[in-house]
């Protein structure tokens, strides 16, 4: 009977676990078809070569090559319809959703925290949400880091040389994705050598440390072959520099609580500094605690158990990067990563401060349990609060460009010949793409040239611009035809 209920639990909470990702994907998928392309995801170009695309001769750190290259297949494959060029994204949220589940299973034998952990690790971030219904490179990355995290702790399991390799696979990908996750691929490199030296472990099988390190090097020479000239040409356009140089708290911790919370208003600054660092200090706790017990098991020439094992790792793969961004500043000068290009430190974050938490439930099981249900319940309401199917955060100024063309094709129905609009720059790109291809032949060739002063050039049938324009030189030939983005922008007509 006993072992019954116990089936019928499991099983209850799979049906809710399989409900809740289902449901993800479902909103995902509404996402994908109701929020216009926009600005940074116009760079498909049809004659764009898949050989082109792995060199990235132009330096464009928007080429994330491994999301481009499967972005060219399926608009080829299918079409050059938006759901097709943000179709990969959709697949790594599937894959996020079963490998972070499938984490959880390993980490945590406690079927509560096996919930609340693949909840929060699904749900944290709706910042990180947005990623996985836009055709951009950042969601693919963080999918392939956590297949690859998934794959080393089974690799901690029974050092099997398959699960390395799957693992360095994953972080290749990772890297070739979005190259911020360099980062990832030297610590997963570090963790690998280092724990030869660290974990004591008789059940280690014969001639491991050999084929470790040959897979490591293997990995290392494949990444090298992949990226070196694509990231040699990044760094030379100067792509590299429009991140932050403030400092990695300033620029990467802050900006990823700021936009990873959706706390960017003025008004939340203090809470984004209270949380930046109070997970800085947690983390630093974390780590003094998983060393202290290593270097204890080392001291007691015990076997460095496996939960201990993937306290460490945890806790390196959260530090290392961090180390290597602070590194690379200070000797090559380049800038701290922000904002999305540091989208994998959430999991990473989560990850070790989940495990680490779960060690106080052997002394303090009610308070850790409630610790982990508020957190889960905390960010289930902001991530239901702060979700929307129109808009993104970083590229809210392209909401409305659909609305807008509407209005004025709706407004044209009886004019002769082509349109012709000049817009602001940075509507510019989206609507080349958007007139393109739902208005064909409708539209001439856009202009969002801003040298030229405002209603100069009386040819245009409309000007869409931003409200903060001067339109004094406008108003005399156009009028006020519509207003969008809550008032930032504004449509004028020709009179």
């Amino acid at each position: 009977m006993l072992k019954g209920k116990k089936i019928s639990f499991h099983l209850m909470q799979l049906c809710i676990e399989a409900g809740f990702a289902i449901t993800l994907v479902v909103i995902n998928i509404i996402r994908i078809l109701n929020i216009p392309i926009t600005i940074d995801e116009t760079g498909y170009q049809k004659n764009d070569s898949y050989s082109n695309l792995v060199q990235e001769k132009l330096g464009h750190a928007n080429n994330h090559i491994f999301h481009s290259l499967l972005r060219k297949f399926f608009a080829e494959l299918f079409t050059d319809d938006l759901f097709f060029l943000r179709l990969d994204s959709l697949i790594a949220q599937v894959l996020y959703l079963v490998y972070s589940w499938l984490i959880c299973r390993v980490l945590f034998t406690n079927k509560w925290w096996q919930f609340c952990s693949f909840i929060i690790l699904n749900i944290s971030s709706p910042f990180l949400f947005n990623f996985w219904g836009l055709s951009r490179g950042y969601a693919l990355s963080v999918t392939c880091m956590t297949i690859s995290i998934y794959y080393l702790l089974k690799y901690l399991i029974g050092r099997r040389a398959l699960f390395l390799s799957i693992s360095y696979l994953g972080a290749i990908l990772a890297v070739y994705s979005n190259f911020s996750l360099l980062n990832y691929f030297v610590t997963l490199f570090s963790v690998i050598i280092l724990q030869i030296f660290l974990f004591k472990n008789n059940l280690t099988p014969k001639g491991y440390l050999a084929k470790q390190i040959a897979i490591s090097l293997f990995a290392l020479a494949i990444l090298a072959i992949l990226i070196t000239a694509p990231l040699m040409h990044i760094y030379h356009f100067g792509e590299l520099s429009f991140m932050g140089n403030s400092g990695f708290i300033n620029d990467t911790v802050k900006s990823l609580v700021g936009d990873g919370l959706y706390l960017r208003d003025p008004s939340g600054s203090v809470v984004v500094r209270i949380i930046s660092w109070s997970l800085i200090f947690t983390s630093i706790l974390s780590g003094f605690y998983w060393i202290f017990n290593l270097v204890r098991s080392r001291y007691l020439k015990i076997n460095t158990v496996l939960h201990l094992q993937y306290g460490v790792v945890l806790c390196l793969l959260l530090i290392i990067p961090a180390i290597s961004i602070i590194g690379q500043h200070l000797l090559f000068n380049i800038n701290y990563i922000t904002d999305r290009a540091a989208l994998f430190f959430i999991p990473l974050l989560l990850l070790c401060l989940l495990y680490s938490l779960s060690v106080l439930k052997q002394q303090w099981d009610i308070a850790s349990t409630a610790i982990i249900t508020c957190l889960m319940l905390v960010l289930s309401y902001n991530f239901i609060i702060n979700i929307n199917t129109t808009s993104t955060l970083l590229w809210w100024f392209d909401a409305d460009d659909l609305h807008v063309l509407k209005r004025i094709t709706d407004d044209s129905k009886n004019k002769q010949g082509k349109l012709k609009i000049h817009t602001y720059w940075i509507f510019g790109p989206a609507f080349y793409y958007d007139t393109h291809k739902y208005y064909p032949d409708k539209f001439e060739n856009l202009n969002w040239d801003n040298m030229s002063v405002l209603g100069i050039d009386t040819s245009y049938d409309f000007y869409y611009v931003v409200s903060t324009d001067n339109t004094d030189t406008l108003v005399k030939y156009y009028h006020r035809d519509g207003s969008y983005l809550g008032g930032g922008a504004t449509l004028y007509k020709k009179n």
